[in-house]
């Protein structure tokens, strides 16, 4: 798991060949203006736009198995809460997403423009609401 302001995010480039992908994407694009929805980058890169009011504490963890999770908090807070556990899957859908409940090690708390790295097998569990206001969120999905 990675987490820092985005500004700093090139500093983090040579942790996978595809992160300078984003690297540029966020330098070149605004966006909060993007529409609300998946848009490919690449063949190994899209990304998820997010409008959403937080949702309600949970212990349903998520984690995938094909992907990277680069999660941008554009505006409004969230926190992220992460376990170091092992995962054991419970469900497991057709998007590369499995799920387990657990407890947490950590919470992460993402104001704007800030981010967190999710690498394959590390439990997360995204977007809980705070202070009940909305969210601004891209998450970029790179095939690890």
């Amino acid at each position: 798991m990675i987490y820092d302001k985005l500004e700093n995010f090139e500093k983090y480039v040579s942790a996978h060949e595809e992160f300078k992908t984003v690297a540029e994407f966020i330098k070149n694009n605004d966006m909060l203006a993007l529409p609300v929805g998946k848009m490919p980058i690449n063949d190994k890169v899209f990304l998820n736009r997010q409008s959403y009011m937080g949702k309600p504490d949970t212990d349903k963890y998520e984690s995938h198995i094909k992907y990277i999770d680069v999660q941008i908090v554009l505006k409004g807070v969230e926190k992220i809460k992460y376990s170091a556990k092992n995962p054991v899957i419970e469900e497991l859908n057709e998007k590369d997403c499995y799920f387990t409940y657990t407890n947490d090690d950590g919470v992460s708390t993402l104001f704007e423009n800030t981010f967190a790295v999710y690498f394959p097998g590390e439990l997360h569990a995204p977007g809980i609401g705070v202070n009940d206001e909305q969210v601004e969120k891209i998450i970029f999905k790179v095939l690890a």
